[in-house]
């Protein structure tokens, strides 16, 4: 399943054109007050020794979320202080994993590539990217670097990279085919001059593939089929033609071990999600930890956690690859269904599996009438690996704890670009999260700490003896990472949906938090903040004049409806913030069908509506879209067919 805690979003950055640093604008096209932007030279930060990055979405390329920075530890954790934030769109998904390379903080939103000052959140620059076809889904999960170069996704499967100095677009390339389903969620990461990235669109009944990219033109390198073609491994675990719309789709990041030259890839589940006999068999590669040669993309091997699943329990987040007590490679792997797995490297055989949040009718059937399943469709260990301490040999993952109702239908109804699940489903309740902390030898638990909202944050463990989560509640929670005691905790005002980091950038430890992400279609009681980043450090700092006064501009632009509704506009707030509760196209998903609303609504009575919804729609206005907004998403809903 698409992992809909992303949400989808709008962007309130402008584009940058050419080499130029351009001045910084509202959503409405209004300059910003505050100092003159200089050139971008002036505006990174100014690395003295000793000083830290964090150059790929998990830090290191084999899922280490480890600083040996220590200058935060388990005595002053308490005294974290905000330093600054900057506000990076309007409402949606903000579920980025930042890079940090040569004093650039590096975020994604949903169409936009914005560089930020790690010590006072200044923006460098900021790139927006113009769809070229209809986005699928338009949430992020980050950047690659190198060669001096950013490079990312989009909703309509291109590849785009910028100048890491200026946010000069350098090339763009399609790898996918959105018409039916396909597009890039994932944060690739690169290596070898190579960059590793793979189509998401599982749930649309694409056949998934994973790619390697020459990282200087963008030209593809080699390609694997994650659902194997006629005459590939595999294809016999796929009946007739079911591969062909299977599913397995990958939309996290990557794990790479450079020694050996190997790639991780984890791969999502089958399609139709919830009809496993229409394609009875194993249904490779999907549900799988699958491993190839990063250079020339052969199999190696794999390991897979659930044949023809029936739950969409696909595995999604990142491994982590370390040597255990024994000296032995071992890959530790998060799941879906709730589980954390550990493999042999070598003999590629389970060493153990441990439970990380509740399990419920966990093999059982979907049936018509429904059944409950725990995880649900949207729980268990989600799209972010997990934090790990190698002195203390503990890795801490977060969780959902949300349980679904799942249906079934029969025969299952496939069209290009649509959803294709095979079934419906419904959240049960609430949900909320666990932060587990295993002992990565034996799985056994250390601690664990459960979270009033779902934990979907990437976690950092460091020197210092603590571990830093977030919750979609918008909690930032620091723990000793030796016993699970909470030292401190803060709320950001906004959902932790990102990747969260720390470094040392000017001789001081920082803390940067990703905070505001809007997906209330999957978590009604998420924390209603906008896209932000939030900077900490020891001390008491006050936040920069220069952000304040940018808080307050974009803030003024927000409830301005004096132009005339557009649907067009409406077109792009609707896959912004509301895609992901009634689907792409208004088919439906977690809420109800929006076709041919034209014919029930006037554009005041829609416009009524949204003002005021009724339950279990949540509230939209003002806090989730302002009223030019709401005026326009009135317009556009009533054009869908």
């Amino acid at each position: 399943m698409v992992c809909l805690f992303a949400g989808i979003g709008l962007l309130g950055l402008a584009a940058s054109a050419g080499s130029a640093v351009q001045p910084r604008t509202n959503e409405d096209g209004t300059a910003i007050a505050g100092k003159d932007e200089g050139t971008p030279d002036q505006q990174f930060a100014m690395p003295v020794e000793g000083d830290t990055d964090w150059p790929s979405y998990n830090r290191q390329l084999d899922g280490n979320r480890f600083s040996e920075l220590a200058e935060i530890d388990t005595e002053n954790a308490g005294k974290l202080t905000e330093v600054c934030r900057v506000r990076m769109g309007g409402a949606g998904p903000f579920n980025s994993g930042p890079v940090l390379v040569n004093g650039g903080l590096y975020y994604t939103t949903s169409r936009g590539t914005v560089a930020v000052n790690p010590q006072n959140c200044d923006v460098i620059w900021k790139s927006l990217y113009s769809p070229e076809e209809e986005e699928v889904f338009v949430h992020n999960r980050g950047v690659a670097y190198t060669d001096g170069m950013v490079i990312r996704g989009t909703g309509d499967a291109r590849m785009v990279a910028y100048d890491a100095r200026t946010g000069r677009e350098l090339w763009r390339e399609k790898i996918g085919n959105p018409e039916i389903g396909e597009y890039v969620s994932a944060a690739p990461i690169a290596w070898d001059g190579k960059v590793y990235i793979g189509l998401a669109g599982g749930d649309w009944g694409i056949p998934g593939r994973m790619l390697a990219l020459d990282s200087k033109t963008g030209k593809t390198v080699w390609t694997f089929n994650l659902i194997p073609h006629p005459g590939e491994y595999g294809n016999d675990t796929w009946p007739g033609e079911t591969w062909k719309k299977g599913g397995g789709g990958t939309w996290s990041s990557y794990t790479l071990d450079p020694e050996k030259g190997e790639l991780f890839i984890p791969v999502a589940n089958p399609a139709p999600d919830l009809n496993p006999w229409v394609r009875k068999g194993d249904n490779l590669y999907t549900n799988s930890v699958l491993v190839l040669d990063a250079k020339t993309g052969k199999r190696l091997w794999h390991y897979q956690t659930r044949p023809n699943d029936n739950h969409d329990y696909g595995v999604t987040p990142p491994a982590l690859l370390i040597r255990n007590g024994k000296g032995r490679p071992v890959v530790i792997q998060g799941s879906k269904d709730g589980y954390v797995y550990a493999i042999d490297r070598n003999s590629h055989k389970l060493l153990y599996r441990t439970p990380v949040t509740t399990i419920l009718n966990h093999d059982a059937d979907p049936t018509a009438e429904g059944l409950k399943a725990c995880p649900g469709m949207t729980g268990g260990v989600e799209y972010n690996g997990p934090a790990y301490d190698p002195a203390r040999r503990i890795a801490t993952f977060g969780a959902v704890d949300w349980c679904s109702i799942l249906f079934f239908e029969d025969p299952p109804k496939y069209e290009a670009g649509q959803i294709y699940m095979g079934g419906s489903f419904k959240q049960d309740g609430l949900g909320s999260g666990w932060i587990t902390a295993l002992n990565v030898d034996s799985g056994t638990v250390k601690w664990k700490h459960h979270a009033p909202a779902p934990v979907v944050a990437g976690l950092t463990s460091t020197a210092g003896g603590v571990t830093f989560a977030g919750d979609l509640a918008g909690t930032l929670f620091v723990f000793q990472t030796e016993d699970g005691k909470l030292l401190h905790s803060i709320e950001t005002g906004g959902a932790i949906a990102g990747g969260i980091i720390t470094y040392r950038s000017g001789g001081r430890q920082y803390l940067a938090v990703p905070s505001g992400n809007i997906s209330r279609s999957t978590w009604p009681q998420a924390a209603p903040g906008t896209p932000s980043v939030i900077i900490y450090a020891l001390g008491d700092d006050a936040a920069a004049a220069t952000t304040d006064s940018q808080q307050k501009n974009v803030a003024a632009s927000a409830d301005n409806a004096t132009r005339k509704a557009d649907a067009a506009r409406g077109h792009a707030t609707y896959a912004a913030t509301c895609a992901g509760c009634h689907g792409a196209q208004g088919e439906g998903l977690v809420g109800p069908a929006l076709k041919n609303m034209g014919s029930k609504y006037s554009e005041e009575a829609m416009i009524a509506f949204l003002l005021k919804p009724t339950a279990p729609m949540p509230p939209v206005y003002p806090g989730l879209l302002n009223k030019q907004e709401l005026v326009d998403v009135a317009a556009y809903t009533r054009t869908i067919k």
